[in-house]
């Protein structure tokens, strides 16, 4: 009977050991696609605010550029807008420094 008892004591063991390896898998299973799902929306946010300030950067950019020439063409047309080709091109000199 000695021999009985032991191998019923190991096989409950192993039975128990497979209920909770089971239940730890079927856990998993329900947790480990919300955890990627929340790593992946905090890729694409970290993604998105790098774009949304390169956009901004850009913008900025795209700006001075069409100030500048607005202030040619209309230096161009008048031939005496030297004043504010001075001033648009220490603009466009302090972006430049920044940048960089």
């Amino acid at each position: 009977m000695d021999v009985m008892e032991t191998i019923q004591t190991i096989l409950a063991i192993c039975g128990g050991i497979s209920v909770i390896g089971g239940a730890a898998a079927v856990i998993h299973k329900w947790i480990a696609p919300a955890v990627k799902l929340n790593d992946r929306v905090e890729t694409l946010e970290r993604h998105d605010k790098r774009d949304y300030e390169a956009m901004q950067e850009i913008k900025e950019r795209d700006s001075l550029i069409m100030e500048t020439l607005v202030t040619m063409l209309n230096s161009q047309i008048s031939g005496n807008n030297v004043e504010q080709l001075k001033k648009t091109r220490d603009k466009l000199i302090s972006y430049l420094a920044q940048t960089q």
